[in-house]
């Protein structure tokens, strides 16, 4: 592994002025506060790129530094979790007040779907429109949508730890995917039930879109791993994490419900006191857990990193 003792902007004279913070505290950290975000200039006309759905070479550019951009926003909130311990954000009565607004405008959605529904229905019995009764079909969906969210809601907010020992943060992905298929079969029924309605393509745009959304959820119970991206966040955040930590073995992430489980292996000194190693790795594993996308984080201590990562997959 390369030297990065030196990878800060802080120089020797900075380091005997400040012998006790600043500088010679940081030293032993990545940091990337010598690099500055360019100034994002506006895309020119493209003409036909955009209708053929092309991009030019001035538009993988833009991508490139936009991604660079996001890294190094990803990388500060991981600095400012590692030197204050906890992530910057609403107080606990903002947080409050912010639920009982989103509780108060479910509410009244709620209550607008029902009486729309109720007008639907008396429409649909009047009239016998086609149309009239497909749209009271959509109404019934969004009502019935609207009673699975609220019960998957409901349900994270009452944990039972002796039946659910790992939380219930897997039932709002559950009840999105029960919701899709019945969507998607919804809108097979109707391509089978009627052709006009296969021609105007509203079917098909249904069942496109709640099957991709059955797929995406699918993944996210499967255990799917994280992007490279937030990958490369939480390494930053292992290896500033102590100066004592050697290497960092194994840093992985992967989705179990609508969050990520995290495995983290470090390595330390190997005359390093139980209790010292202890109190590093359980405090790496409380900042990991402070991430909101982070249900549980696993930190595996070690003394050397040449032998097989742990957990391999057996190969036939």
């Amino acid at each position: 592994m390369a030297d990065l003792t030196g990878s800060g902007v802080c120089s020797e004279d900075s380091e005997l002025l400040l012998p006790e913070s600043g500088c010679a505290e940081r030293s032993w950290r990545l940091n990337f506060d010598g690099f500055q975000r360019s100034e994002l200039k506006e895309k020119p006309p493209r003409g036909l790129h955009d209708c053929l759905g092309v991009l030019a070479t001035e538009d993988v550019v833009a991508e490139y530094y936009q991604q660079q951009v996001e890294m190094l926003e990803g990388f500060n909130e991981m600095d400012a979790l590692a030197d204050r311990g906890f992530l910057p954000g609403m107080s606990k009565e903002e947080r409050e007040r912010t639920a009982r607004s989103e509780t108060l405008a479910i509410r009244l959605s709620n209550i607008a779907n029902m009486l729309l529904f109720a007008a639907k229905v008396y429409a649909s019995i009047r009239s016998g429109s086609l149309a009239i009764i497909a749209s009271t079909l959509d109404s019934l969906l969004d009502l019935l949508s609207g009673f699975i969210l609220w019960f998957t809601a409901f349900s994270m907010q009452t944990p039972n730890p002796y039946q659910y020992p790992i939380g219930k943060k897997r039932m709002q992905p559950l009840g999105i995917l029960v919701f899709a298929s019945v969507m998607a079969t919804l809108g097979l029924q109707i391509i089978l039930e009627s052709a006009r309605t296969l021609i105007s393509d509203l079917a098909l745009y249904t069942i496109r879109t709640w099957s991709t959304t059955v797929l995406e959820n699918v993944n996210s119970l499967i255990g799917r791993t994280a992007a490279p991206e937030y990958l490369q966040k939480l390494t930053y955040l292992c290896w500033n994490h102590h100066k004592a930590i050697r290497h960092i073995d194994t840093v992985r992430a992967y989705t179990f419900g609508s969050h990520y489980f995290v495995e983290v292996d470090i390595v330390l000194p190997s005359d390093m006191p139980l209790r010292e190693a202890h109190d590093i790795g359980e405090n790496l594993q409380e900042k990991l857990e402070q991430l909101p996308e982070i249900e549980r984080a696993f930190v595996h201590l070690d003394y050397e990193y040449t032998h097989r990562p742990e957990h391999a997959q057996a190969h036939s």
